[in-house]
């Protein structure tokens, strides 16, 4: 701080000392020392406040400090929970203790291994050494002991286990599960493994395992490391060749205390290949849906779309990626609704609770669906098996205009043949009757009603033989639409009626394998014939 001082300023100071005073230099010369003094007081004092305001500043940075190792420490001793601590360090005037923690270090250190014990505490507080023990009471029981250094201060964590017993061989009761169980260091250095792991890895032994560092899975190791690191490993599958066979193995990690970690591995191959087996099946069932014409949607309990094939999305023109997100059935009859593809409908939210409402009767239904741009859709709605609701949409529209048309043309048919005096039937290769005209209603005294709904041969013959009486016509018709030639049988095409009527009987067969029978009431033909005859012997 003197380097402060202007450097002219001693050699004025000799100048005015050296220099022969007159009777008006005693007053320049005490002006020029006052100024000199004050001058070097002044940088003096900036000096020493400089001075000052360093050691104030090196002294907040050693309680910063000491404030942020206090913060940790305690946040050590909140993490301890229910375990007694003990802290020990050269800066401490004497151990401090929570809990049971002076009890228990106490009885550890008077227990059977106590020499394991004061070996674990001098290398933790010289070298910094974590540890992990189990240490006997001197009654018995044992303490649960862990070590870890804390800004040179070593923090001590110990849990009264009560009687248990610490003569417990546990590796041999690992050694005995049948299940891979093994531990790796910080390192990830294999330091220990039990029985079915070296069994598994296809090790030697213990010794020949620590030395190869064996793996029972490719990504075990990466796996440990993240568990290691802090995250929760739990039923990671990886796959492993075992005794030649490769097996699904799910692979389990946990951090120990000491930043090591524990592994275990369960064999889950079975469950693995029922997965398999499932994927599979669910895979067929929906190439089998795709190729189905019908359109398929399958909703769940929730009423989400939990699968469809191809034609449901392209008869509905819904995209894929939105049916892929699963929307509920609400949310795809308003959809179906803004585009024009549902009926139209005076209150649809009316309608669409009542086919919502499809979901809890969990009752087969059917119902047609009459579009906008013309189709007409078949629902059919069954009860799922694993709950909600299995729909299949077909469309109609064709099958409906030929049936119309079918209809149309029967009824054409109808009325020509209507206009015949004739009487006609038309039966089918297995004896039903398909169509009639009214003469033969007429002819045989039968009514629509009872000619409704395509009767058996066999009953139209019972009815008329009921009202008529018993003859044989009806069974040249029956050998007539059964027989391979119908036109045979009508050689012997007329018969007597019981009721004394002459019936003419003619038949031929249809494209299509049904049978045309023609019944002729030749009474009056006859009678007539008789009469002219008659009329010619008279005038003869």
């Amino acid at each position: 701080m003197l380097a402060q001082i202007p450097p002219t300023l001693p050699s004025a100071l000799a100048s005015a000392w050296l220099h022969p005073f007159a009777s008006g230099d005693y007053t320049v010369a005490v002006f020029a020392i006052s100024a000199g003094l004050i001058g070097f007081a002044s940088c003096y004092w900036a000096a020493w406040m400089h001075a000052r305001l360093a050691n104030f500043r090196l002294a907040a940075r050693r309680d910063e400090a000491r404030l942020n190792a206090d913060i940790r420490f305690r946040d050590v001793l909140l993490a301890g929970g229910e375990e007694a601590i003990a802290v020990l360090g050269s800066d401490l005037k004497e151990p401090f203790f929570s809990g049971a923690g002076r009890e228990l270090l106490a009885d550890g250190m008077k227990g059977g291994d106590a020499v394991m014990l004061a070996s674990a505490l001098d290398a933790l507080l010289k070298a910094g050494t974590a540890f992990t023990l189990m240490a006997r009471k001197p009654g018995g029981g044992t303490i649960a002991i862990r070590g870890n250094l804390l800004d040179r201060r070593a923090v001590v964590f110990l849990r009264d286990l009560g009687s248990a017993d610490p003569s417990i061989d546990f590796q041999a009761a690992l050694d005995a599960i049948a299940a891979p169980v093994w531990i790796r260091g910080r390192d990830l250095a294999l330091r220990w493994a039990n029985r079915a792991f070296l069994a598994a890895t296809g090790a030697g032994g213990l010794q020949a395992a620590l030395a190869s560092d064996v793996v029972i899975a490719g990504s075990e190791r990466d796996l440990a490391a993240a568990a290691r690191d802090g995250a929760d490993i739990a039923d990671a599958r990886r796959y492993a060749a075992i005794g030649g066979v490769r097996r699904a193995l799910s692979l389990n990690f946990a951090r120990l205390a000491d930043a090591s970690v524990a592994g275990s591995a369960v064999d889950v191959t079975e469950a693995a290949q029922a997965e398999a087996r499932v994927r599979l099946n669910s895979d067929a069932q929906a190439d089998m849906l795709d190729r189905m014409p019908a359109a398929i949607a399958i909703f769940d309990k929730e009423q989400r779309l939990a699968g469809h094939n191809r034609a449901y999305a392209q008869m509905w023109n819904l995209p894929e990626a939105w049916l892929a997100l699963h929307p509920t059935k609400s949310e795809i009859l308003d959809r179906l609704r803004e585009a024009r593809s549902l009926p139209e409908q005076r209150d649809f939210a009316a309608w669409k609770r009542s086919h919502l409402q499809l979901f809890e009767s969990n009752s087969p239904v059917e119902e047609f669906r009459h579009l906008a741009d013309g189709r007409s859709i078949r629902v059919t709605v069954q009860p799922h098996l694993l709950g909600g609701l299995f729909f299949q949409f077909e469309d109609v529209s064709e099958q409906l205009r030929v049936e119309s048309s079918f209809k149309m043309l029967g009824q054409v048919l109808r009325a020509t043949l209507d206009t015949i005096d004739d009487g006609i039937a038309i039966f089918w290769p297995d004896g039903r009757l398909v169509l009639n005209n009214k003469a033969f209603s007429e002819l045989w005294q039968l009514t629509e009603e009872e000619l409704s709904g395509e009767p058996h041969l066999a009953k139209v013959a019972e009815l008329s033989q009921a009202r008529l009486g018993h003859d044989g016509i009806w069974s040249l018709v029956s050998a007539g639409v059964t027989s391979d030639e119908p036109e045979r049988c009508a050689q012997w095409g007329k018969a007597t009626r019981a009721d004394g009527k002459i019936i003419s009987v003619s038949m031929s067969r249809l494209p299509n394998g049904a049978t045309v029978v023609t019944f002729a009431d030749l009474t009056n033909v006859k009678r007539f014939e008789i009469a002219s005859v008659e009329a010619a012997h008279v005038a003869a």
